[in-house]
């Protein structure tokens, strides 16, 4: 009787034991799919705009998959940006559109991507907070890079808590390169004191935000979106809003570029009623000299090295830009990395190489001052940029690597005698 009761126990046992060993393997394999499906996401992102089949191998997966959460937001994303490169495909806020989400909504119901997805297409702002604070009520312990953008963007108005929590756990997730957070910092290293950032896009803001809320740096520093509420803006500034023309000043002269002049006539207000200096990002600088935006306007920009400063006064910025340079920048991370590149993130290479790119023709500006005042210099960040494009050129943009080289490298050889 025992033995028998043994053999049961035992029996019973390695059923269990069964059990756990294939829920186990079968959790291992589904994490793999789901892993499999974040990598793939990039190409999702990138080789959708034109090829039909992308978009119906994931109507295809879905199909075998349908409760498959990252599958659907492949779909999502391979059905919206091929929409905006093809002529009468399906918009996300049309009659398609809303087909598709109550798919979604049917497929993954009450989860944190049916949520996600619809804030992200809905048109109405109270409805995108609605489906937004929804979807922050059911956060996956695992994020894409691409989530933590879009709550800090989407927490980033009313600031606080919520905000601060976020961006650490975005930085302790180690999703946020080091090279970028180091570029804003630059950035910020090289104001002066109470300085006002005004962002051209809402990616400037979120790694300078991280650095003031989970490091505790440059507090000091006035971070605005020229897309917010400009009655924030102002009211952030302590200054007077103008009168009710103003916004439309723009307007009434169609050979200027309407947006940009905005921006310039914004700092322009600005410096004028704050006691603040104002700075705009220099990493667009050969745009805004294409665009048409009033040459009164435009020759109060000084490049100060990686960021502008509007100043209606004229000033020394080469100064200002050599002690940025020689006192106030971190730039050894441009040829140095010591923590590996996340494979899951397929954008990590793209979005940190753009930042070198920008580093690299903002700094290589200075070089002919420092030639003629400095060889010692020259020498120095002449040969910086030489390894910073030796660690970050790729074969895909072979050409304009070699473009910069070539410009670089004279200086570098023609001040070799002066190093020290």
């Amino acid at each position: 009787m025992e033995r028998s009761m043994k053999k049961k126990v035992v029996g019973a046992a390695m059923v269990v034991a069964g059990l756990l060993c294939s829920c186990g393997q079968a959790q291992q394999e589904s994490q793999k799919e789901t892993e499999g499906l974040e990598y793939e996401r990039w190409n999702v992102l990138h080789d959708s705009i034109t090829d039909l089949k992308h978009v119906q191998k994931w109507e295809d997966y879905v199909k075998k998959h349908p409760d498959n959460e990252m599958a659907w937001r492949n779909l999502y994303g391979a059905k919206q940006l091929f929409s905006h490169y093809t002529k009468n495909y399906i918009s996300m806020w049309t009659e398609e559109g809303k087909t598709f989400m109550e798919r979604i909504q049917k497929a993954i119901p009450d989860t944190y991507t049916y949520y996600l997805l619809a804030m992200e297409t809905s048109n109405e702002w109270s409805k995108r907070r609605e489906y937004g604070n929804e979807a922050l009520k059911r956060l996956p312990e695992k994020m894409l890079q691409e989530d933590y953008d879009i709550w800090c963007t989407f927490l980033y108005k009313k600031g606080g808590k919520r905000l601060k929590d976020m961006l650490t756990r975005y930085y302790e997730s180690g999703l946020m390169p080091p090279e970028i957070l180091y570029y804003h910092y630059n950035e910020m290293q090289g104001m002066e004191e109470g300085g006002i950032y005004l962002a051209s896009l809402e990616a400037d803001l979120i790694p300078k935000k991280m650095i003031q809320e989970v490091f505790g740096l440059h507090r000091d520093k006035i971070l605005l979106n020229r897309n917010g509420d400009w009655g924030i803006i102002w009211k952030q500034c302590q200054i007077p809003a103008p009168d009710a023309n103003w916004a439309e000043t723009a307007l009434r002269d169609s050979t200027y570029d309407y947006f940009e002049t905005q921006t310039f006539r914004m700092m322009d207000w600005i410096a004028e009623h704050s006691q603040h200096p104002v700075y705009y990002s220099a990493n667009q600088l050969n745009e805004y000299r294409k665009k048409k935006v009033p040459r009164e306007l435009l020759q109060n920009l000084y490049n100060e090295g990686l960021l502008m400063r509007y100043s209606p006064k004229p000033y020394d910025n080469m100064s200002v830009t050599c002690r940025n340079v020689e006192e106030r920048y971190v730039l050894d991370y441009l040829y140095l990395h010591f923590a590996p590149i996340p494979k899951a993130n397929g954008d990590y290479f793209s979005e940190v190489t753009d930042y070198a790119r920008n580093t690299i023709v903002l700094l290589q500006g200075i070089l002919p001052y420092y030639q003629k005042h400095n060889p010692q210099r020259c020498h120095w960040l002449s040969g910086l940029l030489l390894q910073t494009i030796e660690r970050w050129k790729d074969d895909d943009e072979k050409e304009y690597w070699e473009t910069c080289e070539s410009e670089i490298r004279p200086f570098y050889e023609a001040t070799a005698f002066e190093a020290p």
